[in-house]
């Protein structure tokens, strides 16, 4: 799996949950796992650079991509009640980390034989919270969104975006929810921040039904999570039929973060990595592209990481911290509900 990595120290507030150590915690894990080393191949930050404005333009307006920058005099700051901050490098840096994504993209088309068509992009400031006209959620640009557009430029034309975020893609939803080029899936704690993803949002005009949301209620853990991607995230992908599968990787859904309520091991994003990469295989030629959104604490972070890339390589399961001991709601109505309004 090809790694490219923004950890954007300048874009930092060490008393904020979306901080500078977060991407380099995420790299002591992956440097110490043998396993896990072996498997990935670190891209040279020197081989991509920051989205241009005109990149930026494929999904944000100009208006914002140009108030944005016009900010930073103003930093450090917060600009968002979320609270979303700013610090003078910090268009820069979600520049940057949006590029990163956008070259994560490229490299499955020039993948082979003996390269990887996987790619992970660990960067911050994350993105999916970011719609096209405004800073959101600890977030400044889309990069998922970006990427997404960026594969259609390249001639990928159905893009599959699976969001396992503990909190809803309500940005990357704005973004295409009456396009049917963009098959879109959120699975989330329902009732949280930022009170979007209703299991009723299905898109509007053309993209009507190419939403999909799996709001789901607090404790849900590994075998629901492994419920919903048998029977919703699978069955969906199989008839859409994607080009490429990208993916918004929050590891707040884990059972050790404190910003939500979820119950997901390092075992479940094991899982999770399994059938996203299953789904690639079967229907994109493996292009897989994984973009790194929140997880806050630094432990089930980095593991979640590791063990979401091992699913999707194929490698055996590694978690330290071990499975949620509390029990699972049923989600047996709810999935009843989506496979009835989305026919699956």
């Amino acid at each position: 799996m090809n790694l490219f990595s923004v950890s954007s120290p300048e874009h930092n507030d060490d008393e904020h949950p979306e901080n500078a150590k977060r991407v380099p915690a995420i790299h002591r894990v992956l440097d110490f796992d043998a396993i896990v080393a072996a498997a990935i191949r670190h891209i040279s930050p020197d081989s991509y650079a920051a989205a241009t404005d005109e990149q930026l333009a494929a999904v944000h307006d100009r208006d914002y991509i140009r108030g944005l920058r016009e900010v930073m005099a103003r930093a450090p700051a917060y600009i968002d009640h979320a609270p979303t901050y700013i610090t003078p490098q910090s268009f820069e840096c979600a520049a940057l980390a949006a590029g990163a994504a956008l070259a994560a993209v490229e490299s499955t088309l020039h993948a082979s034989r003996s390269t990887p068509h996987a790619s992970f992009a660990l960067v911050r400031p994350p993105g999916h919270h970011a719609p096209p006209s405004h800073a959101m959620g600890f977030c400044l640009f889309n990069n998922v969104a970006l990427a997404a557009r960026r594969a259609q430029q390249l001639g990928l034309a159905k893009v599959m975006i699976v969001d396992f975020d503990v909190h809803h893609g309500n940005g990357t939803q704005d973004a295409f929810y009456s396009d049917p080029s963009v098959l879109f899936v959120s699975t989330h704690q329902s009732g949280i921040y930022p009170g979007a993803g209703d299991a009723q949002e299905i898109g509007e005009g053309k993209g009507l039904g190419f939403t999909i949301n799996v709001p789901m209620h607090a404790g849900v853990g590994d075998k629901g999570f492994q419920r919903v991607a048998d029977e919703i995230i699978a069955p969906a992908a199989d008839r859409f039929q994607p080009d490429i599968l990208l993916v918004s990787a929050g590891y707040d859904a884990h059972w050790h973060d404190p910003l939500a309520s979820l119950q997901l091991s390092c075992g479940g994003y094991h899982r999770l990595g399994a059938v996203l990469g299953e789904i690639a295989r079967k229907h994109c030629a493996g292009r897989l592209v994984f973009v790194l959104e929140g997880g806050y604490d630094l432990t089930a972070l980095a593991n979640g990481v590791a063990n979401t890339i091992r699913g999707a390589c194929g490698l055996p399961i590694h978690d330290p911290l071990g499975p949620s001991t509390r029990p699972e709601p049923d989600l047996t109505s709810l999935l009843g509900r989506l496979k009835s309004l989305h026919s699956l």
